[in-house]
């Protein structure tokens, strides 16, 4: 388990979240960069956390005033180590953890019709092929919504997938975040 890092904002500031080992966690300044850049927007809003790892960006935004999240994550440990996160904040009624593959957990968030206000994912840098991530996103966020990804500085995204279209990228050392809107209609 690595060191606990902080909640950075909102009604559980200052509280630490437990890591697993082999998790890399979205930095500090990143994270920070893009809950300023959020402000009061995700209050009272519904999160989906894709590759959630330790749940970070899901417990700050809850910690923030979201009103719920979920947590997809493939790993045992990043599972656990969510539900006890969860359990410790004082989240554990405004999350729900699903672990397996991404695909398959988010096509069943499909099926049944859910939509999210915002979007989060920071796929292993291994991931190279983004098309079938975006096309599922696409269907689960609300047409308000905001989808963020984490991915290398070098990473090319697109600047128009579907119903989404890139608003920005903004840069931190190694990685960069891509922040999408609908297109409405």
């Amino acid at each position: 388990m690595k060191k606990g890092i902080p909640i950075t904002g909102g009604k559980r500031k200052g509280g630490k979240i437990k890591v697993p080992k082999g998790i890399r966690p979205t930095q500090g300044i990143v994270k920070r960069s893009l809950f300023d850049s959020l402000g009061t927007w995700i209050q009272d809003k519904t999160v989906l956390e894709i590759f959630a790892g330790s749940g970070a960006i899901g417990f700050e935004a809850l910690s923030r005033g979201a009103s719920f999240c979920i947590f997809v994550e493939k790993a045992r440990a990043g599972f656990m180590v969510i539900k006890d996160n969860a359990e410790f904040l004082g989240f554990k009624d405004k999350v729900k953890v699903l672990r397996g593959d991404y695909l398959r957990v988010l096509n069943d968030l499909i099926k049944k019709e859910e939509k999210f206000h915002f979007i989060f994912a920071d796929p292993p840098y291994t991931l190279t092929v983004f098309d079938p991530l975006f096309k599922r996103v696409a269907q689960l966020l609300d047409e308000n919504g905001l989808f963020v990804i984490e991915v290398r500085k070098h990473t090319i995204l697109p600047n128009k997938f579907l119903n989404l279209k890139k608003e920005k990228e903004v840069s931190f050392g190694q990685s960069k975040l891509a922040y999408y809107s609908c297109i409405p209609g």
